[in-house]
């Protein structure tokens, strides 16, 4: 019988620990909700393919990046590491990376916002939909 208290108390304590929510990458973000249109002189930022916008909205912004021609990624601007801050486009790297300016942390766009080895978090920007029909961008 105490083996089997023991087991139970092992197999409730593992569920329990397996399933607490890991805030460490909780980053804030304001309503995003709006339509842009991508090929308009308006936004000629991203015009072309590997072209950005920085436009308001969330948090501390949000960037909109043109990945192929019917294709884009919208991110938000707060750095996870530290909320304070807007990440930008890196002066090095071009639309490629985007780098926090306070702790120098690079997010690779292409691999959802990821972080570089290195940097001062794990943890990856806050993507935003999208969604692209008609020369319409949907960010949400």
């Amino acid at each position: 019988m105490k083996k089997i208290i023991t087991v139970t108390f092992i197999l409730v304590t593992a569920l329990l620990v397996s399933c607490h929510r890991d805030d460490s990458c909780y980053v804030p973000i304001g309503i995003t909700n709006f339509e842009i249109e991508p090929n308009s002189a308006e936004y000629q930022g991203v015009n072309s393919v590997g072209g950005y916008i920085y436009l308001t909205g969330g948090h501390r912004g949000v960037i909109v990046v043109r990945m192929a021609y019917d294709q884009f990624v919208a991110f938000e601007r707060t750095c996870p590491a530290d909320s304070t801050t807007a990440v930008e486009i890196s002066a090095d790297w071009g639309s490629s990376l985007l780098e926090c300016p306070k702790c120098h942390t690079c997010f690779i766009i292409a691999s959802d916002g990821m972080p570089m080895d290195g940097g001062a978090t794990e943890c990856p920007l806050y993507q935003y939909s999208t969604s692209y029909s008609g020369g319409v961008l949907w960010v949400y």
